[in-house]
C-alpha cells in the first residue's frame, strides 16, 4: 500500500474527487495480480477526507500505454468500446428505464464515475464494489446452480430492456449500436487468429477417448480446421439481436451474500466486449465458462428462468415477449450462437486453471514475441480438472446435437 500515483492517474482521480471530497489523501491499495488486467492495468484507490474521514473507494482501469502492445492488438478500441457503453448507451438505457416500475429495472452493474480517452491515456474510473460487500467467485471452482439461476434472471432483465428499446425506438437503437467496435472480429477474425482456434480445439480433442467416444470425435474433429469459421458465424446478427454484455465469465461479476450465505445480489463488470449480438452468446459464454455437466443437463430449466425474467421485463415496457423473442426462438438460436460460448468456455477454463506461477499476461506475449506465445500455450495447469471441464462441455454439446 502506498500513496504514489502516476500523473495521468492523479488527474482522473482528482476529477472524481472534485466537489465531493476536497481535503483528501490518496491511498493506493495493492494492484491486480499478474494476468488479471489482461489488456491494461487496474489500480485500487481510496480517497480519504482528512477532515471528516469520509472515504471514496474506486477502481481505475487503464489501457496499456506501451506502443508495442498497442500495435499488437486493438487495445485502445477495447477501452473506447467500454467508454462508449457507459457514456452513450447506458445513459440512454438508464433514462429509458424510468418509464417502468423499479422492480423490473436493471441496475446490476458497477457505476462508472469518470472516463478519459486521450490518445495515449484511455481510462475508466468505477466504484469499488468490494467496499459494498461484493466478492469475487473463486475462478477455479464451478459456478453453482443457484448462481446461474440468479445470473440468467438478471440477463433476462438486461436483454429485455434492450429488446424493448429496440422495439419502441428502432431508429435511435440502430444509431446507438453503430458506435460499438467489433472487438471479437478484431481479435478473432484475422487470418492469424486461426492458430488460436486450431490450438484450442486440438487440445480439447485430445481429451476424448478413442475407441470409447469415437462418435463424439467424428462429430467434433473438424472444429480444429473449421473452428474459426464456426466461431465467426456465431457472431452474426439475426432477427433477435440486441445489446449484449459480451464477456460473461465469472471474473466479470461480483457477488453479495447475506449473513446466512444466501446470494442476494450480483453486479456485472467489464463491458469492453459489449456489442450487438444474440442473447445466446451471453448465456452460453456464461454457462460453458463456469458450469459442469449436471448443470448443462438442466439447460431448459435455466432458459425458462431467463425467459420468464425477460418476459416480465418486456411486458413492463408494454411489449409482447412472444413477438420480440419467443422461448422456442431462443432454443433454436442456441445451436448456432452457443458456438461462441463453447469456444470461449474451453479457452477460459484452461486460463482459470493455469497455476499462479505459470501465468503469462498480455504484455509478456507482446514483449517476448513468439517465445511469449509459446510460454502462454505451454503454461502448466491443473490438467485433470481441465480435462473434466472440457469433456463436460463437449459431451453435453454432442448429446444435445449442438456440434455443427
Amino acid at each position: 500500500m502506498n500513496n504514489v500515483v502516476a500523473p495521468k492517474i492523479y488527474e482522473i482521480v482528482k476529477k472524481v474527487a472534485n466537489g465531493d471530497i476536497e481535503n483528501y489523501e490518496i491511498i493506493v491499495q495493492d494492484p491486480n495480480k499478474k494476468g488479471e488486467g489482461y489488456l491494461g492495468q487496474i489500480f485500487f484507490i481510496s480517497l480519504r477526507d482528512k477532515t471528516n474521514g469520509k472515504q471514496l473507494n474506486i477502481v481505475v482501469k487503464q489501457a496499456f500505454t506501451e506502443q508495442a502492445i498497442r500495435d499488437f492488438g486493438p487495445i485502445r478500441e477495447v477501452f473506447l468500446n467500454e467508454i462508449y457503453f457507459y457514456t452513450k448507451v447506458w445513459s440512454k438505457l438508464l433514462k429509458f428505464q424510468e418509464t417502468i416500475p423499479k422492480e423490473y429495472r436493471f441496475s446490476n452493474l458497477a457505476k462508472c464515475l469518470a472516463t478519459t480517452s486521450e490518445d495515449n491515456s484511455v481510462k475508466l474510473v468505477l466504484e469499488n464494489l468490494k467496499y459494498q460487500g461484493f466478492v469475487m467467485h473463486d475462478k477455479k471452482k464451478v459456478v453453482e446452480k443457484e448462481k446461474f439461476e440468479f445470473i440468467f434472471k438478471l440477463y433476462g432483465r438486461f436483454h429485455g430492456m434492450s429488446f424493448s428499446y429496440k422495439a419502441l425506438y428502432p431508429e435511435e437503437f440502430s444509431e446507438l449500436v453503430k458506435g460499438f467496435y467489433g472487438i471479437f472480429e478484431l481479435f478473432f477474425g484475422k487470418e492469424e487468429s486461426g492458430d488460436f482456434h486450431k490450438y484450442t480445439h486440438g487440445r480439447c480433442l485430445e481429451h476424448l477417448q478413442p475407441g470409447v467416444e469415437d462418435a463424439v470425435i467424428e462429430k467434433y474433429e473438424h472444429y480444429v480446421d473449421d473452428g474459426q469459421r464456426i466461431f465467426m458465424d456465431s457472431l452474426a446478427n439475426g432477427k433477435y439481436s440486441t445489446i449484449i454484455h459480451g464477456d460473461c465469465w465469472s471474473n466479470n461479476m461480483m457477488f453479495k451474500y447475506d449473513d446466512a450465505g444466501k446470494l442476494i445480489d450480483v453486479r456485472f463488470l467489464d463491458f469492453q466486449l459489449v456489442r450487438l449480438g444474440s442473447p445466446v452468446c451471453d448465456l452460453s459464454y456464461c454457462l460453458y465458462s463456469g458450469g459442469k455437466k449436471e448443470i448443462f443437463d438442466n439447460l431448459d430449466h435455466l432458459l425458462q428462468i431467463y425467459h420468464d425474467s425477460f418476459s416480465e421485463s418486456i411486458r413492463a415496457y408494454g411489449c409482447d415477449p412472444d413477438e420480440l423473442y419467443p422461448l422456442e426462438a431462443l432454443k433454436d438460436d442456441w445451436k448456432v450462437h452457443c458456438q461462441l460460448g463453447f469456444t470461449m468456455g474451453i479457452s477460459i477454463w484452461r486460463g482459470k486453471l493455469v497455476y499462479d506461477e505459470e501465468i503469462v499476461d498480455f504484455a509478456d506475449i507482446v514483449t517476448e514475441g513468439e517465445k511469449g506465445m509459446e510460454k502462454f500455450n505451454d503454461a502448466k495447469c491443473d490438467e485433470k480438472t481441465y480435462r473434466e471441464r472440457s469433456r463436460d462441455i463437449l459431451l453435453h454439446l454432442y448429446e444435445k446435437d449442438y456440434l455443427v
